[in-house]
């Protein structure tokens, strides 16, 4: 009975030390697990995570009160793009002044123009005011490709969500019907929001408002405002 004890007590012991060391390791096991995301702007952020949910570790290069436009560089941004497997930007050349070199420099074959971490957003956008004849700088702030500020519109909102939800699921298979329910939930609460914004606005149907900036026309094209 003597000899029982000590043995049980040892099996008791190397069971609690197993359970904690289990325990230790299961957020490291999880994270590994999770899908690295580096978006160009915040709002690309909120989209990934509003799919990806906690599945995905996602962080942003511009913050919510930077211009998307002009992004200083930093060595910082380097060490987010090398660790990251998979790269979603606002494309149609927003970044152009500041992210190619970073992708370059990063040495990251996996989020390189054309690889498959690299996605566009724009791809998946309606996209408003593509020139149509030979375009200068001369004419001032002007998007050779079209109005980057797509994601503004609730619907492109939508599209692009939609395309994440695929690229994700294609990266991490094995998560796919779980990226599938959050993209189910998102539209559904956003096309809840959307209907009430245009009973909201709707007072404010076809009226006249001052130009707005290229910032802001995608807006009209979902509360139906005339820009003079």
């Amino acid at each position: 009975m003597k000899r029982i004890v000590p043995i049980l007590s040892k099996r008791i012991l190397t069971g609690l030390l197993t359970l904690a060391l289990l325990n230790c390791l299961s957020p490291a096991v999880q994270a590994a697990n999770k899908l690295n995301v580096v978006t160009a702007t915040t709002d690309l952020a909120s989209l990934v995570q509003e799919i990806g949910g906690d599945r995905v570790e996602v962080d942003s290069i511009a913050r919510g009160y930077q211009d998307p436009h002009f992004v200083e560089a930093k060595p910082s941004f380097l060490l987010k793009l090398r660790k990251t497997d998979l790269l979603v930007i606002v494309g149609l050349e927003l970044e152009i002044g500041w992210l190619p070199p970073l992708i370059q420099q990063s040495g990251n074959p996996k989020i390189q123009v054309g690889a498959p971490g690299y996605l566009d957003a724009s791809r998946f956008a309606r996209i408003l005011e593509i020139p149509t004849g030979q375009v200068t700088r001369a004419e001032g702030d002007v998007h050779p490709l079209g109005n980057p500020h797509y994601w503004l519109d609730p619907e492109n909102g939508l599209r692009i969500a939609k395309g994440i939800e695929n690229k994700i699921s294609e990266m991490h298979p094995a998560d796919a019907d779980y990226f599938g329910q959050r993209y189910t939930a998102f539209e559904q609460r956003l096309k809840q929001a959307d209907q009430q914004w245009l009973a909201e606005m709707k007072p404010y149907a076809d009226k006249y408002s001052h130009k707005a900036s290229n910032t802001s026309k995608h807006l009209p094209q979902a509360i139906a405002v005339t820009l003079l």
